[in-house]
């Protein structure tokens, strides 16, 4: 069982922690390994909006000079077929979330998956690829 304290402030987070302390999370990183979360400050939900901007997030971070990461899903997820060709490596707060928490208390990449990364997302992990 996980306790996650959450504050509110209008102060920008570049104010509040080291730069080097900073990781940006957004899909368009090519940094696929996440360190362990209580060594770094996650910055999720970057950038809220209903259509996706490509590169938006990692412009930004590398504005900011962060470090930018991305979940890990092209490693230990595999491309399920459907009938849209649909396959998304963005994910919504609250995923990115359930994945970032499940990993903390788990410590395993496969089970954070697939808690955070609906099957509607076009990736599945290898074991369900068949199903």
């Amino acid at each position: 069982f996980c306790v996650f304290k959450m504050d509110t402030t209008p102060e920008s987070y570049l104010d509040l922690f080291p730069l080097e302390a900073i990781v940006y999370l957004t899909p368009d990183s090519e940094n696929g390994k996440c360190h362990s979360p209580q060594d770094k400050v996650y910055v999720l939900g970057g950038l809220v909006d209903e259509s996706i901007h490509k590169q938006l997030t990692l412009r930004r971070a590398r504005q900011q000079c962060l470090q930018t990461a991305r979940l890990p899903i092209r490693e230990y997820m595999v491309k399920a077929p459907n009938s849209r060709n649909y396959h998304s490596e963005t994910l919504a707060i609250n995923q990115v979330f359930d994945v970032l928490s499940t990993y903390y208390e788990t410590r395993n990449w496969p089970a954070a998956l697939r808690a955070g990364v609906s099957s509607g997302k076009g990736y599945v992990l290898p074991d369900t690829a068949e199903q």
